[in-house]
């Protein structure tokens, strides 16, 4: 099926949710003890030691008290996977026997998109049954201690010299528009403007994305190409700005140990791989950039940058530690030596060589704080304000307070300077100390409270007395309370799934509500939610009225009579609300 085929009706939705089960999603990954009402465990999202993932399985949803992830089981399914929206629906629809409705039956002929998905599976059969006949790859492959059950694993095959094998190969069964939107095929620039393969006497490695999908193609020469590598060419799906190679096959060890080996090329990484470290990416051998370091910190909290230990390797290394450190990352640099990398210094020196080099990485911040402030610095006051400056650059994308104030000690200490004189350049942010999760059965507020009790409270108030939105002064409460209220208005009440697929970006916070309530001791009664009410509509009464003040003054000043009066009424009905006479 072509990606992006697939046909997302609003039938063929909620058919998948209605289907889907939380506890199947949820169970593959955790083991799910019943603690109630609900379910708990350890969370497969973030790695920990004490469980704070909850799973309530009657509305289907699930929250982590942890790292404060929260949804349904396709949102869920899609943190897991690393799938989009649309190839989790197919997923899961395939997963549970729904039909998958496609795009394709609904236009007329001739206007169908390439099938890119086939086009892919079909060179990869092709690549793979190639290896299988050639020896001289499969022997290149041998003496560099690449194992033939390795090669299996990756899917790796080969490209074999000349310009139509894969074309003669697929010719009947692949459509020449699909093999060139999936980036296989190229046309020659020159008159005859003849159509070729885009890979020749390579080997080939499959790019697939986090879920396992095959995406594209990298292609190692084994001849004299100038070009060492090539990839497919960019298409809808493909991007390399946004994949890291291997991730397919690593996600599960990156969450288990919380830790991940980046690396610039596909050997480097099977080299990794084939020396015990399956906890290992590899950038496809371009500069790392944000989408890969986000992608990154989805399943590691640690990255080791596992570059080449030559200049051009430590500057590779040094241009992405500002982009891993802005995500939150703990970041370590391996020494493997000048002129190794990975997948030399274990051919040269043994796996145990490259092992003990990644187990004794040091922390890369403090690396540079080293290269940017020697000891001699202390000695010239220009030198130290030089390295003050590029120390501060450097700690500046670190997000949290107090390891950028640690680094910074640690800095000054080396600068021979006072901590608050480097602290006082770095400056203050609000989002430098990230504010504090709420505690597992903690409620913060009225206005949290009170969405607790309207989701879960057995009887509600008629639609007329319930308050307006404006009684909620935070933003994601009103946009939660505001979705609830238009349903009630329309005649139903709905529930905690409902509001979370109507509301995907606050569905975490209906998540935690949801689960904030099944921990609490006692089922709340009417009365709780219409004092609640009550309280969220007199505090907002006080403040419109102050603001009827302002409003009023304004008026006055600008001449605008008409509306005098009109505020002037409002003012006076708000106090008779609020001084009601007995």
């Amino acid at each position: 099926m072509a990606l992006g085929n697939v046909h997302l009706t609003p039938q063929f939705v909620q058919a998948v949710r209605d289907a889907v089960s939380i506890i199947d999603i949820a169970s593959e990954h955790t083991k799910l003890q019943k603690a109630g009402q609900r379910y708990k465990a350890i969370c497969p999202l973030h790695k920990e030691k004490t469980p704070s993932f909850s799973v309530e399985p009657v509305q289907g949803l699930y929250y982590c008290f942890g790292c404060g992830q929260g949804g349904d089981a396709i949102d869920l399914y899609m943190r897991l996977s690393g799938d989009d929206f649309p190839a989790a629906m197919e997923a899961l629809a395939r997963r549970y026997g729904i039909a998958v409705p496609t795009r394709s039956a609904q236009r007329r002929p001739g206007k169908d998109e390439p099938d890119i998905e086939a086009a892919l599976d079909a060179a990869q059969e092709f690549f793979v049954a190639s290896l299988g006949r050639h020896e001289g790859p499969r022997r290149y492959l041998a003496e560099r201690g690449f194992s033939a059950e390795l090669v299996e694993r990756f899917g790796l095959g080969y490209a074999p010299p000349g310009w139509e094998n894969l074309l003669a190969a697929l010719k009947g069964k692949v459509q020449l528009r699909d093999l060139a939107a999936a980036g296989l095929v190229a046309q020659s620039q020159k008159r005859s403007g003849k159509v070729y393969d885009r890979f020749r006497e390579r080997l080939m490695f499959p790019i697939r994305s986090v879920s396992g999908r095959l995406l594209g193609f990298g292609g190692r020469t084994l001849a004299d190409d100038q070009a060492k590598y090539i990839n497919t060419a960019e298409t809808e799906s493909f991007h390399k700005g946004s994949l890291l190679y291997g991730m397919d096959q690593s996600k599960r060890a990156l969450r288990d140990g919380g830790r991940v080996l980046l690396v610039e090329g596909y050997f480097d990484l099977l080299g990794a791989v084939a020396a015990g470290i399956d906890w290992v990416v590899a950038s496809m051998g371009t500069a790392l950039t944000e989408g890969q370091a986000r992608l990154l910190a989805r399943y590691a909290e640690e990255v080791y940058i596992g570059y080449d230990g030559d200049e051009a390797g430590e500057r590779a290394a040094r241009r992405v530690l500002p982009l891993l450190l802005a995500q939150d990352l703990g970041v370590r640099r391996p020494a493997f030596g000048a002129g190794h990398d990975p997948d030399s210094l274990r051919q040269e020196q043994g796996p145990e060589a490259l092992r003990a080099a990644v187990e004794e990485a040091p922390d890369a911040v403090a690396l540079e704080l080293a290269r940017l402030a020697p000891p001699e610095v202390v000695r010239e006051p220009r030198r130290q304000a030089t390295a003050a400056r590029r120390i501060t650059e450097l700690l500046a994308p670190i997000k949290d307070g107090v390891l950028r104030y640690a680094y910074a000690r640690q800095a000054a200490d080396r600068l021979g300077v006072p901590v608050d004189l480097l602290w006082r350049r770095l400056g203050t942010r609000d989002e430098a100390v990230a504010a504090p999760r709420p505690r597992r059965g903690v409620v913060r507020s009225e206005e949290e409270k009170a969405l607790n009790l309207l989701l879960v409270a057995e009887a509600l108030p008629e639609a007329e007395e319930l308050p307006p939105p404006a009684v909620f002064f935070d933003r994601e409460y009103r946009a939660i309370y505001e979705a609830w209220h238009r349903m009630v208005v329309a005649g139903r009440r709905p529930s905690a799934r409902e509001l979370v697929e109507a509301l995907g970006d606050h569905s975490a916070t209906v998540a935690r509500l949801v689960q904030n309530e099944l921990e609490s001791p006692a089922r709340p009664g009417s009365d709780d939610l219409s004092a609640t009410l009550v309280k969220l509509r007199r505090r907002w009464q006080r403040q419109r009225a102050r603001e009827l003040t302002a409003e009023i003054a304004e008026a006055e000043r600008r001449g605008e009579i008409e509306k005098v009066d009109s505020l002037l009424q409002e003012k006076a009905s708000l106090s008779r609300a609020l001084h009601p006479r007995h």
